[in-house]
């Protein structure tokens, strides 16, 4: 076969330069409460060391739960004024001086909506039961519906990111943090085909959709890695001082780990949710209970 017509699929490229995947087990908590069957989203809290906050997806009320390291809900606090159409994901970041939350209503997963939105919310302080959006950003993608589970706010750069949830190449968008009230999303990224092992030769229909798309991803304290997650592995992407996301999700993931299973009481959870713990470790859960809250070391 002559040269110019020898190409290697993309995930054969990536393959070459693939970190090994995970060994370190992670720690694992069980969350029981009723109210928090369906956990689509997780946010470490800047105001309580040790916590962090999730909410649920489409079809319930308009609330966040603080959680402690053992999966125990230590607050409950309404969102005054909103919908919950369809929650996804939620990020904890600074915003002029304060600590604060975005929410994605951005589920869609039959692509039918005209717009989606991210709530900007001041993070409620211990002992608060209500809390309303400061700000709501409805937006639009440049080509039509996308259904998006996955928001980081990269607050530094005044963008919030949202990546689409499909098997990769994926698109990630950016929207202005300090925009308007109506905006349309900006491509800035591609995200290559991460996926750690050469494909089977007979994949399920979930499968070939739906391999490595992301359903969260949160952006580490230090602004640098990017976290993302799927229904059975966790990934880490890492940039360079000066380096676009363009740059940094063209390359192979800096870690990757498998979700575990057979270890948790429920071996059908649907992984949905993630965030930094600190800067070495994730928080993961997800939906039906009871849900793991898996606390996961990256190196």
């Amino acid at each position: 076969m002559s040269a110019g017509r020898c190409r290697w699929p993309v995930w054969a490229a990536l393959l070459l330069n693939f970190p090994q995947l995970a060994s370190a087990a992670p720690s694992v908590a069980l969350i029981r409460d009723g109210a928090l069957p369906e956990i689509s989203g997780c946010a470490r809290s800047q105001r309580a060391d040790g916590r962090l906050w999730v909410h649920n997806d489409s079809g319930n009320p308009p609330v966040i739960d603080a959680l402690d390291a053992r999966g125990e809900v230590r607050e409950r606090v309404r969102i005054d004024g909103a919908a919950a159409l369809d929650w996804e994901d939620i990020a904890a970041f600074d915003w002029h001086g304060g600590a604060y939350l975005a929410i994605a209503d951005s589920g869609d997963n039959f692509a039918l909506r005209d717009s989606a939105a991210v709530l900007l919310v001041r993070e409620p302080a211990p002992g608060e039961r209500s809390a309303r959006p400061e700000r709501v950003i409805t937006f639009r993608y440049p080509d039509g519906p996308r259904d998006v589970e996955a928001l980081a706010v990269d607050a530094a750069a005044g963008q919030i990111l949202l990546l689409e949830k499909r098997r990769p190449p994926a698109t990630l968008y950016a929207l202005d943090l300090d925009g308007p009230a109506m905006q349309t999303a900006r491509p800035i990224a591609r995200l290559a085909d991460w996926w750690p092992e050469p494909p089977t030769p007979s994949e399920p229909i979930a499968m070939r959709r739906y391999r490595a798309a992301a359903s969260a991803m949160d952006l580490s304290p230090d602004g640098r890695r990017l976290a993302l997650l799927s229904n059975t592995h966790w990934a880490v992407f890492a940039r360079r001082a000066g380096e676009s996301w363009a740059a940094a999700l063209a390359r192979a993931p800096q870690a990757v780990g498998r979700l575990p299973r057979r270890q948790l009481p429920v071996h059908d959870t649907i992984f949905e949710a993630l965030c930094w713990a600190n800067d070495h470790e994730l928080w993961i859960s997800g939906e039906r209970l009871p849900a793991p809250l898996l606390r996961v070391p990256v190196r």
